[in-house]
């Protein structure tokens, strides 16, 4: 049986999901990278069952790191990536950010312009 694993989010450092599939879960692994840093154990809840895990501090150090939650047989089913550090010129969703700063500021100006020539 293929298992999922829908995450539910990640709020104070714990990661909550709710795994499906049939029977009893297998085992789950949590890893930093290629580091295995924990095994869970899902608790049952209606519609499945729930995984929570706690994410380590360290993973707020400068750079990007890849936390990945798979069965004992490796089978990834799901993966977070932390990104820490990066300034705004190097990480380019604050780019993206800043350039739709940029465009709503043209669009308003934009559409007070049409609205003053009419």
């Amino acid at each position: 049986m293929d298992w999922v694993l829908h995450r539910a989010g990640i709020v104070g450092g714990t990661y909550r999901g709710l795994l499906t599939g049939a029977g009893d879960p297998p085992p789950l692994e949590l890893l930093i990278g290629s580091d295995i840093t924990g095994h869970l154990t899902p608790a049952p809840v209606d519609g499945g069952w729930q995984v929570e895990a706690e994410l380590d501090p360290s993973l707020l150090t400068e750079g990007t790191r890849t936390v990945s939650i798979r069965t004992g047989d490796g089978v990834i089913l799901d993966r977070v990536t932390v990104i820490c550090g990066l300034d705004a010129e190097t990480d380019l969703r604050a780019e993206l950010d800043a350039m739709r700063d940029e465009l709503d500021i043209l669009k308003r100006s934009f559409r007070a312009h049409v609205a003053s020539t009419e």
